[in-house]
């Protein structure tokens, strides 16, 4: 064991020797062009795997074996240079920037197409997740949370979307279009939100246009675009069902299928899908019967007034003629009351088919017909009652994939037994008696039954007012 101490005296002899033989370099490094320095530049010597940076002064230090030595210094933006140091004196070393840089690249993704990135305009979008997911009684209810939109509700059934502020439950100036396809009512000239629309289960995704898109959409976008684009079944076969209940007596049913059938290579060939909605409700009954804010009488007044939810009361004479009649004023007609008049009994049935077959891999051929019926009320400038009303729509449609398509379309509707409420009103009134005729037997019956009342009332009050009289003055005496 005697020869572990001349041994150790040898490593502890070449150790130090070998730590005091290493140099020390050290320098800073500056931009050429503006004489800074420069901030967090690599310092390093090739292929030993030695190296430091510069420090917030630019400065470096670094510990090398012997002298010479090369070293390679680079940053960011600038040009590297190699230089060799053959003493251990501070050095300065200027980096020239880099003239073959490249620009910066920033790498994003979008919702938007190429075409609808040639327009300045905003999206707001809901996935088959988000519409799964919507915290609303219905994914087009939930639409009202996105940025920009906001939901009128003109009944139970009927949902209303508008965007830019507007705040209307007629918006002709909307485009509602699914799959390419507008779901505008002919007869009223707009969609009658999603009464007719897909089915919550078909759906893919739903994107809200805000803006006037008529560079994209033609001139009705004026206030925006709701875009619906329901499911391939080549991307989503297989059957889904939902059940939904709830307040005054909701129901909701709804199933889809799909399918697909594959060639011997194993590629889509054929698909076709069914889509089935029904929902059932009963509608809150209109049974505020205040003042209206423009009506001309009064609560009190005896001859009547204008009244919230009676509609055909709006119809009045004032009767001017004192001497004739006395007292008769201001008077309406009786009208008749909205749960009278319209069913509140809600229900909406819609059916889907559609089949999809495809000549190549990227071509496609479409076939669907969409059909939907339904009673609910409607609030417009009137109260209308739409009662079995139903729209019918085909589309057929070829596309080649990322290049063109070729679309037919088109739409049926029926009104059914839909009728304006308060033109109804108007129209029972004036078959039962029209406007002339009424204010005349009015007019006959306040003279002939009302004013001799009021005459004796006020006889009584004449006659009690003497006694009084006569009574005070007999005290007084």
């Amino acid at each position: 064991m005697n020869f572990l101490k001349p041994l150790s005296t040898i490593l502890c002899f070449l150790l130090f020797n070998n730590i005091f033989s290493q140099e020390t370099i050290k320098g800073k490094v500056y931009d050429q062009k503006s004489r800074e320095t420069l901030i967090g530049a690599n310092v390093i010597i090739p292929n030993t795997g030695k190296g430091t940076m510069t420090d917030f002064d630019g400065f470096f230090q670094l510990q090398v074996d012997n002298l010479p030595v090369i070293i390679e210094i680079s940053f960011i933006g600038f040009e590297m240079k190699t230089i060799t140091v053959e003493s251990t004196d501070a050095i300065k070393i200027y980096l020239g920037e880099d003239k073959k840089i490249l620009s910066e690249v920033v790498i994003t993704d979008t919702r938007l197409t190429e075409k609808q990135k040639q327009s300045p305009i905003t999206v707001e979008a809901m996935d088959v997740i988000a519409i799964k997911e919507t915290p609303a009684a219905s994914f087009y209810e939930g639409l009202g949370a996105l940025k920009g939109v906001d939901v009128t509700s003109a009944s139970l059934g009927f949902k209303i979307i508008n965007t830019r502020g507007f705040n209307s439950t007629s918006p002709v100036r909307s485009l509602q279009i699914i799959d390419g396809v507008d779901n505008q009512s002919p007869g009223l000239n707009f969609s009658l939100g999603n009464f007719l629309g897909s089915s919550e289960l078909d759906l893919k995704k739903v994107e809200i246009i805000v803006g006037a898109n008529s560079a994209l959409y033609g001139p009705n976008a004026f206030n925006g675009v709701i875009s619906m684009e329901t499911k391939s079944p080549f991307d989503f076969p297989g059957f889904t069902a939902q059940v939904k209940g709830g307040d005054r007596d909701l129901s909701e049913v709804s199933f889809r299928y799909a399918d697909v059938y594959k060639n011997k290579a194993g590629e889509d060939k054929f698909g076709y899908k069914f889509n089935f909605y029904r929902m059932t409700a009963f509608d809150w009954v209109a049974d505020n019967y205040d003042q209206a804010f423009d009506s001309p009488s009064s609560v009190n007044n005896f001859g009547g007034y204008d009244a919230v939810n009676v509609y055909g009361d709006e119809e009045y004479s004032t009767w001017n003629k004192l001497s004739e009649v006395p007292g008769l004023g201001t008077y309406h007609r009786q009208g008749y009351n909205e749960r009278d008049l319209v069913d509140y009994n809600t229900k909406n049935y819609k059916l889907n088919s559609a089949f999809y077959y495809k000549p190549t891999v990227n071509t496609e051929l479409i076939y669907s017909t969409n059909y939907g019926n339904g009673t609910t009320v409607y609030q417009g400038d009137n109260r209308y009652s739409l009662r079995n009303l139903s729209f019918f729509q085909n589309r057929l449609e070829f596309k080649v994939k990322d290049k063109f398509f070729i679309r037919f379309y088109e739409t049926h509707e029926d009104a059914g037994d839909s009728y304006d409420a308060v033109a109804t009103a108007n129209a029972l009134q004036n078959m039962q008696m029209d406007k002339a005729r009424f204010s005349q037997e009015y007019s006959s019956y306040w003279k002939n039954d009302i004013m001799p009342q009021i005459l004796e009332i006020l006889d009584g009050l004449i006659y009690l007012t003497f006694n009084y009289m006569k009574q005070i003055q007999l005290q007084e005496r």
